[in-house]
């Protein structure tokens, strides 16, 4: 039996490139003083500036200015390139396709 150890001081973590990053924008000012905050939410994909246009709609609908800003960002863990481990992962990944 083969035993392989794999050290992870050279990996790198890269966006997932089969996936979108989404950005969530979500109203936390109250609607009244010391009541429940607002909770209007936009989501949208690859778009930052359409996230932030809805942001500057909602304020100048609203007045409210106070706001969570997610950032959903999708990532995968790689080997360094030109490693042997690089090389046997992407064999790995055509032979499942």
């Amino acid at each position: 039996m083969i035993r392989s150890r794999f050290r992870f001081e050279n990996w790198t973590t890269t966006q997932d490139p089969e996936t979108s990053t989404e950005y969530v924008v979500i109203c936390r000012s109250a609607v009244r003083k010391d009541g429940p905050p607002c909770g209007w939410e936009f989501s949208v994909l690859d778009d930052k500036d359409a996230a932030e246009e809805a942001q500057r709609a909602h304020v100048e609908e609203t007045q409210h200015r106070h706001f969570w800003e997610h950032t959903r960002l999708p990532t995968v863990v790689t080997a360094p390139p030109g490693s042997l481990v690089a090389a046997r992962i992407a064999r790995r990944e055509r032979a499942m396709q």
